[in-house]
């Protein structure tokens, strides 16, 4: 009887895990023409944007505020 050490069938199972990942990713691969139409565009409503751009002026402003560089913009923060 051969007698296989526990470090080989640590590597054997790895080895393993690796090729059944592979193989996974291979036919998801095929089966979704290599992953073309994944992405999408979002498109966020004019509520959104304007809410992120006072987000990002405050932020801004309050960053400016604790450094002590003044902004030269007549926009509100808010």
């Amino acid at each position: 009887m051969v007698y296989i050490a526990k470090e080989a069938i640590i590597f054997f199972v790895i080895l393993g895990c690796v090729v059944v990942s592979v193989f996974g990713y291979s036919i998801h691969y095929l089966a979704t023409n290599g992953f073309y139409g994944e992405e999408r565009n979002l498109d966020f409503p004019p509520e959104q944007r304007i809410y992120m751009r006072q987000l990002r002026l405050r932020d801004l402003h309050w960053m400016a505020r604790d450094n002590g560089i003044k902004i030269a913009s007549n926009t509100s923060p808010v």
